[in-house]
C-alpha cells in the first residue's frame, strides 16, 4: 500500500496521476468516497474517506477505523492500493462535536495505514515528501 497524504487542496489527485503515468501503470480503478468492493483493476485509487466515515460516526472510533483499514490491507493483498489522505488534524480542534469524531477517527485510522503501508508520501502543494 501506498499513501499519499496532504491538506485539502494541495494537489494530492493530480501528483497520483502523474505519477501514476510516470509508474506506466494505466489500469486503474478510482475510488472516490466509497470503498472497493470487487475492483477488477490491478491499481486502485482510494480517495475520500472522510465521506466513506462520516455516515458512521456512531460507531466507536477505534473499531471503524480498524475494520476500514483491515479492508484496504486485504485489498492490499491482492491490488496494488493506493490512499489519497486529506489531513484534518493540524488546524484548531473543531467546536462541532461531530467534525471532532471525524477528525480523530480519520486519525486512528491514518496512524494504521500508515504502520502497515509500504509507503508514504506527504504532498505539500503539488510537492513530495517521502515520510517511508
Amino acid at each position: 500500500m501506498h499513501v499519499f497524504i496532504g491538506g485539502a487542496y494541495n494537489g494530492k489527485h493530480e501528483y497520483v496521476r502523474r505519477w501514476l503515468k510516470e509508474q506506466q501503470l494505466n489500469d486503474v480503478e478510482w475510488y472516490i468516497g466509497q470503498l472497493p468492493q470487487k475492483p477488477t483493476s490491478q491499481v486502485v485509487v482510494v480517495s475520500g474517506l472522510e465521506k466513506v466515515i462520516q455516515p458512521l460516526l456512531e460507531q466507536d472510533e477505534i473499531s471503524l477505523a480498524s475494520k476500514i483499514a483491515e479492508k484496504l490491507q486485504s485489498l492490499d493483498k491482492t491490488h496494488q492500493i493506493i490512499v489519497i489522505a486529506t489531513e484534518m488534524g493540524r488546524g484548531i480542534v473543531p467546536v462541532d462535536p461531530q467534525e471532532r469524531r471525524l477528525r480523530d477517527t480519520l486519525g486512528r485510522l491514518y496512524q494504521q495505514l500508515f504502520a502497515t503501508s509500504k509507503h508514504v508520501t506527504r504532498i505539500w502543494y503539488g510537492l513530495a515528501e517521502p515520510l517511508k
